[in-house]
């Protein structure tokens, strides 16, 4: 079966957010536990913004709630302490190419982030790629956060194609355990910087560009897990 649709995940595929992303809330925890360690904040890569807060809240120790934290961080400590992150030093070009070579063989295009749609849309269009996807899914249009595969399924429904039909391009544990659920075939992005769990993958690739021959070659059955 032929490829009909490539779906990214953004922060970590199409933008390389996340070491700063982890860092920035690395140093707002030592505010309150200065032995934190970039390891402790490992399991916030891929996850929705609830999960994430509940993570640095009880990394942290400061006795504050995720709510009270991820506000006063949003609202004091970024415009404080941090500069502007410029997206389009962290975009990787060769997810142009893969949109490229999707459009001209017919393969419709999404992206299906945990991340809020203000802040996927703000980012894409940044990078001068919103326009040119076919459909935009974030963590808002699902009631449950990646590892569960609704937003998979949700975006699989948008683009009207089955999800054994969809390649996506994850890095993440959690964005592969999604995909992997949703019954998507599943390209990991190797990153060597984070310790993702990538054995539910279908194949591991070193660049975003090794998709466009996976985007054209028949699917094989994944093998028993």
């Amino acid at each position: 079966m032929r490829m009909k649709a490539v779906i990214f995940d953004m922060d970590g595929v199409i933008v390389d957010t996340e070491p700063v992303n982890q860092q920035r809330i690395l140093q707002y925890v030592r505010k309150f536990n200065s032995s934190a360690k970039e390891e402790d904040l490992n399991d916030i890569v891929g996850r929705g913004t609830k999960e994430v807060w509940d993570i640095v809240a009880k990394v942290s120790g400061s006795g504050k709630s995720a709510e009270e934290m991820k506000e006063e961080y949003r609202l004091q400590w970024i415009p404080r302490h941090c500069e502007n992150i410029d997206y389009l030093k962290l975009f990787r070009p060769a997810v142009r190419d893969v949109l490229s070579y999707a459009r001209t063989n017919g393969i419709r295009t999404a992206v299906a982030s945990s991340t809020e749609y203000k802040k996927v849309k703000a980012i894409l269009t940044e990078v001068g790629i919103f326009d040119s996807l076919d459909v935009v899914v974030s963590g808002e249009d699902c009631i449950r956060p990646k590892p569960y595969p609704d937003v998979y399924l949700e975006t699989a429904k948008r683009l009207r194609v089955a999800p054994e039909e969809c390649l996506v391009i994850e890095d993440s544990t959690v964005g592969i355990e999604a995909a992997n659920q949703a019954g998507t075939r599943v390209a990991a992005l190797i990153d060597h910087r984070f310790p993702f769990d990538r054995r539910k993958a279908d194949v591991e690739i070193a660049s975003v560009a090794d998709a466009i021959p996976l985007m054209s070659k028949e699917r094989k059955e994944k093998s028993a897990q």
